[in-house]
């Protein structure tokens, strides 16, 4: 009896699991992102928080179409699996849309970022057609109905740790996370945002 609900028990998580990951990107969803994030916090653990967004992503969605948008996603989900290959206790996760999390810790957040950002620079130019990737903008009407301008996807970071505050409350640091992503987004092209404070 008691490895059988032992069994069931673990079934009932790798459902809990399937269900929360994204379809798109099979990465873990918000209950597993929250959950790791609460244990890594309770733990004590050094943790840095890094919160990813695709700029322009409305633009070149409404340009190219939903499938070409989530081809967009994925290949931003493969540039974070890349750059998470050989960093131990790294965590990928898949807020929704464009947006995505990556827990790891301090000491590596730095250069998981770099190569976040080189890979996806690497690969943002096939995303689009020749002769938009040459321009290096798309022309999209807005809601007005005027034509404007967009850049090509460029990637906003904002970087938050608990290294040097006592964090009990793991929102704390997503609530940081996203002050500093939306401090990268007022800055052009790909920006990093970390809080020194």
């Amino acid at each position: 009896p008691v490895e059988l609900v032992s069994r069931v028990n673990l079934v009932l998580r790798r459902l809990e699991q399937v269900r929360s990951a994204s379809p798109l990107t099979g990465l873990p969803g918000n209950l597993q992102i929250q959950r790791e994030l609460q244990l890594r916090v309770a733990a004590g653990e050094d943790v840095a928080l890094l919160y990813v967004d695709l700029d322009q992503f409305k633009a070149y969605n409404d340009h190219y179409g939903f499938l070409r948008g989530d081809e967009a996603i994925e290949a931003l989900a493969d540039v974070l699996w890349h750059a998470a290959e050989g960093r131990p206790d790294t965590f990928l996760g898949h807020v929704g849309g464009d947006d995505f999390i990556v827990l790891t810790h301090p000491d590596v957040a730095e250069s998981f970022v770099q190569d976040v950002v080189a890979g996806f620079e690497a690969r943002v130019e096939h995303l689009y057609d020749r002769e938009d990737a040459d321009r290096g903008y798309i022309q999209v009407l807005d809601r007005q109905g005027r034509r404007r301008r967009f850049p090509l996807l460029t990637l906003s970071i904002g970087v938050a740790t608990n290294l040097g505050r006592d964090v009990h409350d793991h929102r704390v640091l997503v609530d940081i996370a996203t002050e500093m992503k939306e401090f990268a987004k007022r800055k052009d092209g790909n920006a990093v945002a970390v809080d020194r404070r």
